[in-house]
């Protein structure tokens, strides 16, 4: 019997899922996994996500509305790849290897609320199906073989496998100039690589007044408009003013949009609605403007503008306007008062960039889905595979991202 060695370099989601399912796939026939780490420990990322919780998965998820939820590749690519290895697959296999999990609102989390539970699972796994982990292994090079499989030199030794799978991840979370390897990596193997750029993070705004709305959180709804006509996305939810603009799940949600296309050079407008729920009846929001204008009239901004909206904002806002807090509501003032209204349903600030690699949770971009089989192999080096965010496939929030890792990754795997 002929006894295989593959290697996956890379410790993260997509890398042990894809060492697991290598190894299981091949446990009958004495096959040999080996995962190579380049940092201390594997799976470090995992630690952090969904704030320490682990949103690990969505069960909102819908074949159907694919497209909504990723970005970068085909939807009936995607549609392919989801359809052998799927959010109810993950569930199934980590409850599988002991691991239980609850969902609130379609997200799933291990039941202890502990990013670690899943770490820790995987790293159960890996022992139980006898898989050789390598950390603080830093890789010089990788080389195909004339007669097959890959030589993958490190400072350390040699190393020879039949087969390679490539789950380096990417720049998103680390150190400025961390996290290219793989990108590189595959280059040099002949693969072509569409260039990441961040996503999932936040936005710096023009403006000198972000300092003074720094800390505020409010429900709101935001549209980004790229090149005036070019497109428009929005997004509704928790929005959060920094010091240098916009952040909160709907701004990353809308995030890989403004990075891809101010690397193009476009011109990129963030436009904010601070009461969302008059989002469908414009004529209610006139009416309540004139009462409340009608009723203060002779009294102070403060008491006109109070309860709207943060404090914070309704200073900014009278401030870009001309105006001060307290100053009068009369007649006289009214287009300044009426100037503040449709800022707060319409406030319009110019995106100058999105936060570097080191504040993104994810990139946009990478190595084409078309240069992979269905088994997430080469089109170019057979035995060469890839998975998770080496791939040019970016997903929302919510556990889509995780899920692309345990998809791609299975895939690689059992391929």
């Amino acid at each position: 019997m002929n006894r295989r060695k593959t290697g996956i370099i890379g410790g993260g989601a997509s890398g042990l899922m894809a060492a697991i399912a290598a190894a299981d796939n091949g446990k009958g026939a004495g096959d040999e996994v080996v995962v190579l780490e380049k940092k201390e420990r594997i799976g470090k990322k995992i630690l952090v996500t969904g704030n320490g919780k682990c949103n690990l998965t969505n069960l909102s998820f819908s074949m159907e509305k694919i497209g909504d939820y990723y970005h970068g590749a085909p939807e009936e690519r995607l549609h392919g790849l989801f359809a052998r290895f799927s959010q109810e697959d993950t569930l199934k296999l980590f409850h599988g290897m002991g691991m239980l999990t609850t969902s609130r609102e379609g997200y799933v989390y291990p039941l202890s609320g502990q990013a670690s539970t899943v770490l820790d699972t995987l790293r159960f796994e890996l022992e139980r199906l006898h898989v050789r982990v390598l950390t603080e292994c830093r890789i010089l090079g990788i080389e195909p073989r004339k007669k097959g499989g890959f030589l993958v030199r490190t400072e350390e030794e040699n190393l020879h496998f039949d087969r390679l799978i490539l789950a380096c991840g990417s720049p998103a979370g680390q150190k400025a100039g961390e996290g290219m390897d793989g990108y590189t990596y595959a280059e040099t193997l002949g693969h072509r690589v569409i260039r990441p750029r961040p996503a999932l993070t936040a936005l710096r705004c023009e403006g000198d007044f972000w300092k003074s709305l720094a800390g505020v959180r409010c429900n709101a709804s935001v549209s980004l408009f790229i090149s005036e006509k070019e497109g428009c996305y929005r997004e509704e939810g928790e929005l959060q003013l920094t010091d240098y603009g916009i952040s909160g799940i709907p701004v990353f949600q809308l995030s890989r949009h403004a990075s891809c296309a101010l690397a193009e050079g476009k011109r990129v407008q963030a436009r904010i609605d601070f009461l969302p729920s008059f989002a469908d009846s414009r004529k209610e929001y006139e009416r309540m403007r004139e009462q409340k204008i009608s009723a203060c009239l002779g009294r102070s901004m403060e008491v006109l503008f109070c309860g709207l909206v943060n404090k914070k904002i309704i200073l900014a806002l009278l401030k870009r306007n001309g105006l001060r807090l307290q100053d009068t509501v009369e007649e006289g003032n009214r287009e300044k008062i009426c100037r503040v209204f449709s800022d707060l349903r319409d406030f319009q600030v110019r995106v100058k960039s999105v936060n570097p690699f080191g504040n993104a949770q994810v990139c946009a971009g990478g190595v084409p889905l078309s240069e992979v089989t269905d088994r997430m192999e080469s089109v170019k080096h057979p035995g060469l595979y890839f998975a998770g965010e080496l791939l040019d496939v970016d997903g929302r929030c919510g556990g889509y991202n995780l899920q692309w890792a345990w998809t791609s990754g299975f895939l690689a795997g059992k391929g």
